[in-house]
């Protein structure tokens, strides 16, 4: 099976901050070349460890030997701006796979870690967000159970917030759909709005 000789564990001390921002940065080199510019491949390696720590999350690494080549962090945070249900969510950042380990199930079992985290903190869903063009992240995600519920601009870029329900959605798809198409329209009506007051 893919994947069988890669190790997923915690960042274990000898994998560096330089190292995880090289894997990002690598992993996200595609999408940069099409325009879609994501957050953390931006930051710094000690924005990168200041980011993990002031979340209190845990960071995945995917090991070929001592070789880094996938990360993935997990955070229990609180995101009350949400309609579909309040309190805590385990929120999914950081995840990326260097381009010579894709397709051999890496993201999956990093993706499996997390989960496994968040049950181990007793929350039911998993969070997260990306750039609303990075159909591929957003293609994976949904094969995975996470569905569209949220969107918003960061830095002026358009980016849909998911999530997953580790027991069962209280929502139908259909549901589901109405709601963010609603918020979706919404935000993108003001935002034009927003943009011709800037100028005006």
């Amino acid at each position: 099976m893919f994947g069988n000789e890669i190790t997923i564990i915690e960042r274990p001390s000898f994998v560096s901050w330089e190292d995880i921002s090289n894997v990002l940065k690598s992993a996200h080199a595609q999408n940069v070349k099409k325009g879609i510019i994501m957050l953390y491949p931006q930051l710094s390696p000690e924005q990168l460890k200041e980011k993990i720590e002031s979340y209190g999350a845990k960071l995945f690494v995917a090991l070929d030997g001592e070789k880094i080549v996938g990360t993935g962090a997990v955070a229990i945070l609180n995101k009350d701006y949400l309609w579909c249900g309040k309190g805590q969510y385990a929120y999914n950042f950081m995840d990326a796979v260097m381009p010579d380990y894709a397709g051999r199930g890496i993201y999956a079992r990093i993706a499996a870690e997390q989960e496994k985290y968040a049950q181990e903190n007793d929350v039911d869903r998993m969070l997260l967000d990306t750039h609303a063009r990075n159909k591929r992240m957003i293609g994976l995600s949904k094969k995975k159970g996470y569905r569209p519920v949220y969107f918003r601009y960061i830095n002026n870029h358009e980016s849909i917030v998911m999530v997953k329900w580790l027991n069962m959605c209280p929502y139908s798809r259909i549901e589901c759909a109405l709601k963010f198409a609603k918020i979706k329209y919404n935000k993108r009506k003001n935002h034009i709005l927003k943009k011709d007051n800037d100028v005006a």
